[in-house]
């Protein structure tokens, strides 16, 4: 293949979500990491208007604020739902404490759309009966699935539409780290399953379709100091077309800095194999931006 060919090829692909509007003035909940240095960031590089926060701990709100300019901290979440000022929510809130913010912000008029954090309740029931009201408020409620929307994911799902590799045969996801868990998670049924697994397995599904059969294997980390049962997690997928996927959260033998993370993904098809490793990310668990590698 000549070196023009390639390059119209690789023209042709779209890493990055094309942005529509920066209008819609945001309301952010939290001050974590997630939110003060992962959606205020992106929100700062996008050019969309932020224009109050508010957290569990109003001085911690006041910083984050200070680092990016935002004009107005609410010292509750509730005043800052309350704020005619706020057309979209970003919430990034332990999930048992969601469910009520999300309803009070179903209610306000000059709401128009959620972006929520997975999992969005901690029992199945709830999260359809949000779903079911958003719907019926006439706004929009969406998931922070965000690794759907990484480059490489975005490339490769571009790359298996048009057939450049066939038709897929076998995907692996293969997450080692040493999570630094927040203290909040310590009381749910769930750990790994519901913070890490849970973005494996949408990439998955964003892919190729909702699976026909899942089977997964879990046991504790010996590591991770509270009680749970979900430390280490292995699934294993079938898809239709008979398309297998692999996706593995191991939070034991991985990298020895807490807070790291290593994750690749490969996935084969019938006349190509697409690889995206991700290198060491030590101190955060952000998505450094990476591109999927073509075979000759």
């Amino acid at each position: 293949m000549s070196s023009t060919t390639m390059a119209a090829e690789q023209s042709e692909l779209f890493p990055d979500v094309e942005i529509r509007c920066r209008d819609y003035r945001i309301g952010c909940i939290g001050a974590g990491m997630i939110m003060a240095d992962v959606h205020l960031e992106a929100y700062r590089q996008a050019g969309f208007p932020v224009v109050a926060i508010a957290s569990r701990t109003e001085a911690k709100a006041r910083a984050v604020a200070e680092q990016y300019g935002i004009a107005t901290v609410h010292a509750t979440p509730e005043d800052l739902i309350d704020d005619g000022s706020v057309q979209v929510l970003d919430i990034a809130y332990p999930p048992d404490l969601q469910p009520a913010l999300i309803r009070r912000a179903l209610e306000a008029p000059h709401i128009r759309a959620i972006l929520a954090q997975k999992p969005l309740a901690l029992e199945l029931g709830e999260a359809i009966a949000l779903r079911d009201e958003a719907a019926a408020a006439g706004k929009i409620l969406s998931v922070n699935q965000n690794m759907r929307y990484d480059q490489s994911i975005r490339v490769l799902r571009q790359l298996l539409d048009r057939g450049d590799l066939g038709a897929p045969v076998l995907a692996t996801i293969e997450m080692r780290a040493i999570p630094h868990w927040q203290g909040f998670l310590e009381g749910y049924d769930r750990l790994t399953l519901a913070n890490m697994s849970v973005h494996h397995l949408d990439a998955l599904r964003f892919l190729f379709g909702e699976p026909t059969e899942i089977m997964t294997v879990a046991r504790e980390d010996p590591r991770t100091a509270f009680d749970h049962e979900d430390g280490i997690v292995v699934s294993t997928l079938r898809f239709p077309h008979n398309v297998l996927a692999v996706s593995m959260e191991d939070v034991w033998s991985g990298p020895r800095e807490e807070a790291s993370t290593q994750t690749s993904t490969s996935n084969g098809g019938s006349r190509g194999r697409v690889a995206s490793p991700r290198a060491p990310s030590a101190g955060r668990q952000g998505s450094p931006r990476r591109s999927p590698t073509r075979p000759p």
